[in-house]
Protein backbone atom coordinates (compact mmCIF):
# COMPACT_ATOMS: atom_id res chain seq x y z
CA UNK A 1 0.00 0.00 0.00
CA UNK A 2 0.98 3.54 -1.03
CA UNK A 3 0.21 6.58 -0.49
CA UNK A 4 -0.43 9.72 -2.98
CA UNK A 5 3.43 10.30 -3.19
CA UNK A 6 3.93 7.02 -3.82
CA UNK A 7 5.98 6.07 -0.42
CA UNK A 8 5.75 2.65 1.37
CA UNK A 9 3.35 3.08 4.12
CA UNK A 10 4.28 2.03 7.76
CA UNK A 11 1.97 -0.85 8.18
CA UNK A 12 3.34 -2.38 4.66
CA UNK A 13 6.99 -1.88 5.69
CA UNK A 14 8.96 -5.62 5.15
CA UNK A 15 12.35 -5.80 5.50
CA UNK A 16 14.87 -8.57 4.61
CA UNK A 17 14.41 -10.91 7.53
CA UNK A 18 17.11 -11.66 10.11
CA UNK A 19 19.30 -14.47 8.84
CA UNK A 20 19.82 -15.64 12.73
CA UNK A 21 15.87 -15.80 13.32
CA UNK A 22 15.01 -19.49 11.67
CA UNK A 23 18.11 -21.86 11.75
CA UNK A 24 19.35 -23.89 8.63
CA UNK A 25 17.28 -26.94 8.17
CA UNK A 26 14.09 -25.09 10.17
CA UNK A 27 12.13 -25.65 6.95
CA UNK A 28 9.75 -28.36 8.55
CA UNK A 29 8.91 -26.17 11.83
CA UNK A 30 8.17 -22.91 9.40
CA UNK A 31 6.12 -24.62 7.37
CA UNK A 32 3.93 -25.84 10.45
CA UNK A 33 4.43 -22.40 12.02
CA UNK A 34 2.80 -20.50 8.77
CA UNK A 35 -0.20 -23.39 8.50
CA UNK A 36 -1.40 -22.95 12.46
CA UNK A 37 -1.30 -18.72 12.13
CA UNK A 38 -3.25 -19.23 8.54
CA UNK A 39 -5.71 -21.67 11.06
CA UNK A 40 -5.97 -19.34 13.59
CA UNK A 41 -6.90 -16.37 11.40
CA UNK A 42 -9.18 -18.03 9.61
CA UNK A 43 -10.90 -19.30 12.85
CA UNK A 44 -10.82 -15.93 14.52
CA UNK A 45 -11.63 -13.48 11.70
CA UNK A 46 -15.22 -15.97 10.76
CA UNK A 47 -15.80 -16.30 14.13
CA UNK A 48 -16.03 -19.67 14.01
CA UNK A 49 -18.11 -19.66 10.89
CA UNK A 50 -14.62 -21.46 9.24
CA UNK A 51 -13.22 -24.67 10.60
CA UNK A 52 -10.69 -26.50 10.41
CA UNK A 53 -9.36 -29.95 9.68
CA UNK A 54 -6.26 -31.15 9.80
CA UNK A 55 -5.44 -35.04 8.47
CA UNK A 56 -4.65 -37.93 10.07
CA UNK A 57 -3.72 -39.59 6.65
CA UNK A 58 -1.59 -36.98 4.83
CA UNK A 59 -1.47 -37.30 1.23
CA UNK A 60 -0.86 -33.72 0.10
CA UNK A 61 -3.59 -31.34 0.94
CA UNK A 62 -2.65 -29.65 4.68
CA UNK A 63 -6.34 -28.99 5.96
CA UNK A 64 -10.22 -28.98 5.07
CA UNK A 65 -11.80 -25.59 5.75
CA UNK A 66 -15.46 -26.47 6.57
CA UNK A 67 -17.66 -23.56 5.60
CA UNK A 68 -20.19 -23.53 8.42
CA UNK A 69 -22.95 -21.17 7.01
CA UNK A 70 -22.91 -23.53 3.34
CA UNK A 71 -22.20 -26.81 4.41
CA UNK A 72 -18.90 -26.87 1.54
CA UNK A 73 -15.38 -28.04 2.13
CA UNK A 74 -11.99 -26.23 0.92
CA UNK A 75 -9.31 -27.89 0.73
CA UNK A 76 -5.93 -26.25 1.43
CA UNK A 77 -2.35 -26.21 1.26
CA UNK A 78 -0.23 -23.92 2.48
CA UNK A 79 3.23 -22.81 1.38
CA UNK A 80 5.22 -20.80 4.06
CA UNK A 81 8.61 -18.74 3.39
CA UNK A 82 10.78 -17.02 5.54
CA UNK A 83 13.62 -16.00 3.28
CA UNK A 84 13.41 -12.79 0.58
CA UNK A 85 14.82 -12.58 -2.42
CA UNK A 86 14.33 -9.30 -4.06
CA UNK A 87 10.82 -8.53 -2.47
CA UNK A 88 9.61 -11.89 -3.07
CA UNK A 89 9.35 -14.95 -1.59
CA UNK A 90 9.25 -18.00 -4.21
CA UNK A 91 6.70 -20.86 -3.39
CA UNK A 92 6.47 -24.45 -4.96
CA UNK A 93 3.55 -26.95 -5.37
CA UNK A 94 4.11 -30.61 -6.76
CA UNK A 95 1.56 -30.57 -9.60
CA UNK A 96 0.32 -33.89 -8.57
CA UNK A 97 -0.82 -32.33 -5.23
CA UNK A 98 -3.16 -30.00 -7.10
CA UNK A 99 -5.84 -32.80 -7.16
CA UNK A 100 -8.99 -30.41 -8.11
CA UNK A 101 -9.17 -27.20 -9.78
CA UNK A 102 -11.00 -25.50 -7.04
CA UNK A 103 -8.46 -26.36 -4.04
CA UNK A 104 -6.56 -23.33 -2.89
CA UNK A 105 -3.08 -22.85 -2.68
CA UNK A 106 -2.31 -20.06 0.26
CA UNK A 107 1.22 -18.86 0.15
CA UNK A 108 2.73 -16.47 3.23
CA UNK A 109 5.72 -14.73 4.37
CA UNK A 110 6.89 -15.44 8.02
CA UNK A 111 8.08 -12.55 8.96
CA UNK A 112 9.74 -13.60 12.36
CA UNK A 113 6.99 -14.51 14.29
CA UNK A 114 4.00 -13.48 12.35
CA UNK A 115 2.53 -13.00 9.31
CA UNK A 116 3.44 -10.57 6.94
CA UNK A 117 0.42 -8.10 5.82
CA UNK A 118 -0.58 -10.09 2.24
CA UNK A 119 -0.90 -13.77 1.39
CA UNK A 120 -0.82 -15.21 -1.80
CA UNK A 121 -4.23 -17.08 -2.53
CA UNK A 122 -5.11 -18.96 -5.83
CA UNK A 123 -7.29 -22.24 -7.20
CA UNK A 124 -5.24 -25.01 -8.55
CA UNK A 125 -6.42 -23.92 -11.87
CA UNK A 126 -4.81 -20.75 -11.65
CA UNK A 127 -1.97 -22.09 -10.07
CA UNK A 128 -1.36 -24.71 -12.99
CA UNK A 129 -1.94 -21.55 -15.53
CA UNK A 130 0.34 -19.02 -14.08
CA UNK A 131 3.44 -21.54 -12.14
CA UNK A 132 6.68 -21.97 -13.83
CA UNK A 133 7.09 -25.32 -14.39
CA UNK A 134 10.41 -27.31 -12.86
CA UNK A 135 11.08 -30.79 -12.34
CA UNK A 136 12.80 -31.88 -8.91
CA UNK A 137 14.01 -35.08 -8.57
CA UNK A 138 11.81 -36.54 -11.15
CA UNK A 139 8.36 -34.81 -9.96
CA UNK A 140 6.90 -32.00 -11.88
CA UNK A 141 6.67 -28.46 -9.75
CA UNK A 142 5.17 -25.13 -9.99
CA UNK A 143 6.45 -22.22 -8.57
CA UNK A 144 5.10 -18.79 -8.25
CA UNK A 145 7.15 -15.88 -7.31
CA UNK A 146 5.03 -14.22 -4.48
CA UNK A 147 5.82 -10.78 -4.01
CA UNK A 148 5.36 -9.77 -0.59
CA UNK A 149 3.18 -6.87 -1.36
CA UNK A 150 1.25 -5.81 -5.08
CA UNK A 151 3.22 -4.63 -7.00
CA UNK A 152 2.17 -3.05 -10.44
CA UNK A 153 3.21 -5.17 -13.67
CA UNK A 154 3.80 -8.45 -11.21
CA UNK A 155 1.57 -11.19 -12.65
CA UNK A 156 0.80 -12.74 -8.97
CA UNK A 157 -0.16 -9.16 -7.62
CA UNK A 158 -3.89 -9.52 -8.26
CA UNK A 159 -3.57 -12.95 -6.20
CA UNK A 160 -2.98 -11.34 -2.95
CA UNK A 161 -5.50 -10.50 -0.32
CA UNK A 162 -4.51 -8.75 2.92
CA UNK A 163 -3.87 -11.50 5.72
CA UNK A 164 -6.71 -9.47 7.47
CA UNK A 165 -9.54 -10.52 4.87
CA UNK A 166 -8.18 -14.29 4.45
CA UNK A 167 -11.59 -15.33 5.95
CA UNK A 168 -13.57 -13.50 3.39
CA UNK A 169 -11.93 -14.65 0.29
CA UNK A 170 -12.57 -18.13 1.80
CA UNK A 171 -16.16 -17.18 1.86
CA UNK A 172 -16.87 -17.06 5.44
CA UNK A 173 -19.90 -14.22 6.01
CA UNK A 174 -19.88 -12.62 9.12
CA UNK A 175 -22.51 -12.22 11.06
CA UNK A 176 -24.59 -14.83 8.50
CA UNK A 177 -24.99 -17.14 11.60
CA UNK A 178 -24.91 -17.04 15.14
CA UNK A 179 -21.65 -18.24 16.79
CA UNK A 180 -21.65 -22.29 17.18
CA UNK A 181 -23.01 -23.33 20.18
CA UNK A 182 -20.95 -24.92 23.15
CA UNK A 183 -21.09 -28.89 22.17
CA UNK A 184 -23.00 -30.54 25.37
CA UNK A 185 -20.34 -33.50 27.19
CA UNK A 186 -20.93 -36.46 26.15
CA UNK A 187 -23.05 -39.24 27.63
CA UNK A 188 -20.95 -42.16 26.33
CA UNK A 189 -17.65 -43.16 27.88
CA UNK A 190 -15.20 -41.04 26.17
CA UNK A 191 -12.42 -43.78 26.06
CA UNK A 192 -15.15 -45.58 24.22
CA UNK A 193 -15.93 -42.88 21.91
CA UNK A 194 -12.68 -42.83 21.27
CA UNK A 195 -11.95 -46.50 20.07
CA UNK A 196 -15.23 -46.34 18.08
CA UNK A 197 -13.69 -43.30 16.49
CA UNK A 198 -10.22 -44.66 15.55
CA UNK A 199 -12.19 -48.19 14.33
CA UNK A 200 -14.35 -45.98 11.86
CA UNK A 201 -10.60 -43.83 10.88
CA UNK A 202 -9.08 -47.68 10.76
CA UNK A 203 -11.89 -49.22 7.92
CA UNK A 204 -11.78 -45.90 6.34
CA UNK A 205 -7.80 -45.58 5.98
CA UNK A 206 -7.69 -48.55 3.65
CA UNK A 207 -9.90 -46.23 0.92
CA UNK A 208 -7.52 -45.45 -2.34
CA UNK A 209 -7.18 -41.72 -2.87
CA UNK A 210 -8.91 -40.62 -0.03
CA UNK A 211 -7.50 -38.58 2.75
CA UNK A 212 -8.63 -38.25 6.14
CA UNK A 213 -9.16 -35.34 8.45
CA UNK A 214 -9.73 -34.29 11.84
CA UNK A 215 -11.48 -30.67 12.80
CA UNK A 216 -9.31 -28.65 15.32
CA UNK A 217 -10.87 -27.71 17.29
CA UNK A 218 -13.56 -30.47 17.81
CA UNK A 219 -16.72 -27.83 17.84
CA UNK A 220 -19.15 -29.14 15.05
CA UNK A 221 -21.15 -32.22 14.63
CA UNK A 222 -18.22 -33.99 12.10
CA UNK A 223 -15.64 -35.71 13.57
CA UNK A 224 -13.98 -36.94 11.37
CA UNK A 225 -13.53 -36.21 6.80
CA UNK A 226 -13.09 -38.30 4.55
CA UNK A 227 -12.21 -36.70 1.09
CA UNK A 228 -11.85 -38.43 -2.43
CA UNK A 229 -8.75 -35.90 -3.83
CA UNK A 230 -9.48 -36.75 -7.46
CA UNK A 231 -12.91 -34.96 -7.25
CA UNK A 232 -12.97 -33.27 -4.46
CA UNK A 233 -15.91 -35.05 -2.92
CA UNK A 234 -16.26 -34.96 0.75
CA UNK A 235 -18.37 -37.13 3.50
CA UNK A 236 -18.63 -35.94 7.40
CA UNK A 237 -19.08 -38.47 9.82
CA UNK A 238 -20.23 -38.61 13.06
CA UNK A 239 -19.23 -41.42 14.97
CA UNK A 240 -21.43 -43.00 17.73
CA UNK A 241 -20.55 -45.88 20.01
CA UNK A 242 -22.82 -47.33 22.30
CA UNK A 243 -21.50 -49.62 24.93
CA UNK A 244 -23.28 -53.29 24.95
CA UNK A 245 -23.06 -55.97 27.56
CA UNK A 246 -24.10 -58.58 25.67
CA UNK A 247 -24.24 -59.21 21.71
CA UNK A 248 -28.39 -59.56 22.03
CA UNK A 249 -28.95 -56.22 24.01
CA UNK A 250 -29.67 -52.72 22.70
CA UNK A 251 -28.61 -49.04 23.02
CA UNK A 252 -29.34 -45.53 22.58
CA UNK A 253 -27.63 -43.50 19.82
CA UNK A 254 -27.93 -39.59 21.15
CA UNK A 255 -27.36 -36.82 18.43
CA UNK A 256 -27.03 -33.31 20.45
CA UNK A 257 -29.74 -31.75 18.64
CA UNK A 258 -27.35 -28.23 19.59
CA UNK A 259 -25.07 -28.87 16.78
CA UNK A 260 -27.16 -31.01 14.59
CA UNK A 261 -26.97 -30.02 10.98
CA UNK A 262 -28.72 -31.91 7.79
CA UNK A 263 -26.53 -31.44 5.70
CA UNK A 264 -26.21 -34.50 3.06
CA UNK A 265 -22.58 -34.91 2.90
CA UNK A 266 -23.10 -35.89 6.60
CA UNK A 267 -23.56 -39.31 7.86
CA UNK A 268 -23.86 -40.98 11.42
CA UNK A 269 -21.40 -44.10 11.93
CA UNK A 270 -22.90 -46.30 14.93
CA UNK A 271 -20.84 -49.21 16.37
CA UNK A 272 -21.50 -51.23 19.52
CA UNK A 273 -18.87 -51.92 21.66
CA UNK A 274 -19.47 -55.40 23.36
CA UNK A 275 -17.85 -54.36 26.79
CA UNK A 276 -16.93 -58.05 28.09
CA UNK A 277 -15.70 -59.68 24.91
CA UNK A 278 -13.61 -55.97 24.34
CA UNK A 279 -14.43 -55.87 20.44
CA UNK A 280 -16.86 -54.04 18.10
CA UNK A 281 -20.22 -56.16 16.91
CA UNK A 282 -20.20 -57.45 13.70
CA UNK A 283 -22.98 -54.84 12.70
CA UNK A 284 -23.48 -51.30 12.60
CA UNK A 285 -25.24 -48.63 11.92
CA UNK A 286 -24.42 -45.74 9.17
CA UNK A 287 -27.33 -42.89 8.87
CA UNK A 288 -27.51 -40.24 6.36
CA UNK A 289 -27.90 -36.88 8.68
CA UNK A 290 -30.23 -35.61 6.54
CA UNK A 291 -32.55 -38.46 7.48
CA UNK A 292 -32.14 -38.74 11.51
CA UNK A 293 -35.16 -36.42 12.08
CA UNK A 294 -37.59 -38.58 10.28
CA UNK A 295 -36.16 -41.76 12.52
CA UNK A 296 -35.14 -40.14 15.76
CA UNK A 297 -37.31 -39.53 18.91
CA UNK A 298 -36.22 -37.70 21.64
CA UNK A 299 -35.81 -34.10 23.49
CA UNK A 300 -32.51 -32.50 23.48
CA UNK A 301 -30.97 -35.07 21.48
CA UNK A 302 -32.22 -37.22 18.61
CA UNK A 303 -32.38 -40.73 19.92
CA UNK A 304 -31.57 -43.86 17.56
CA UNK A 305 -32.50 -47.28 19.24
CA UNK A 306 -29.46 -49.47 17.89
CA UNK A 307 -30.45 -53.05 17.84
CA UNK A 308 -27.22 -54.96 16.10
CA UNK A 309 -28.20 -58.38 16.81
CA UNK A 310 -31.01 -59.18 13.99
CA UNK A 311 -34.54 -58.87 15.97
CA UNK A 312 -37.49 -60.39 14.93
CA UNK A 313 -39.52 -56.94 14.82
CA UNK A 314 -39.09 -54.87 12.01
CA UNK A 315 -37.03 -51.86 12.79
CA UNK A 316 -37.36 -48.17 10.67
CA UNK A 317 -33.12 -48.48 11.28
CA UNK A 318 -33.15 -52.08 9.19
CA UNK A 319 -31.95 -50.08 6.08
CA UNK A 320 -29.18 -48.35 7.32
CA UNK A 321 -28.11 -51.74 9.19
CA UNK A 322 -24.42 -52.70 7.33
CA UNK A 323 -21.71 -55.39 8.31
CA UNK A 324 -19.06 -53.77 9.76
CA UNK A 325 -16.85 -55.40 7.11
CA UNK A 326 -18.33 -52.98 4.65
CA UNK A 327 -17.93 -50.30 6.20
CA UNK A 328 -15.17 -48.94 4.24
CA UNK A 329 -17.21 -50.02 1.20
CA UNK A 330 -19.94 -48.08 2.13
CA UNK A 331 -18.09 -45.08 2.74
CA UNK A 332 -16.73 -45.17 -0.77
CA UNK A 333 -20.40 -45.78 -2.42
CA UNK A 334 -21.15 -42.30 -1.09
CA UNK A 335 -17.74 -40.50 -2.21
CA UNK A 336 -18.84 -42.17 -5.50
CA UNK A 337 -16.19 -44.72 -5.55
CA UNK A 338 -15.62 -47.88 -6.65
CA UNK A 339 -15.57 -50.28 -3.70
CA UNK A 340 -12.35 -51.60 -4.24
CA UNK A 341 -10.23 -50.84 -0.97
CA UNK A 342 -6.45 -51.52 -0.24
CA UNK A 343 -5.92 -54.64 0.68
CA UNK A 344 -3.84 -54.51 4.28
Amino acid sequence: MTDVAGDRLPSDAVTEPDPTAWERGSEDAIGQVGEFLVWAALMAQSGGRLHVFLPLLDRGIDGLVHRLDNGTYAAIQVKTKSVLHNSEAPIAVYENHLFTPDQLVIGVHLDGDRLGPYALVADAATFKRKGARIEDRGRLTLVADMPIRPTPGHKWSEDLVPVSELAARLGAMPGAAAATPAVEPADLDRVVGFLGEQEVCRRAAVLDACGLFRPFPDSEMVEVAVRRLATGHTLGIQVKTVQLAKPHAFGHVLVNRATFVASPTTVIVALAWLTEEQRFHQTCLVVPASEVPELAGGGRYYELHFHPDPSPEPSRLDPYRIPIDQLAGELSRRLGLQPQVRSG
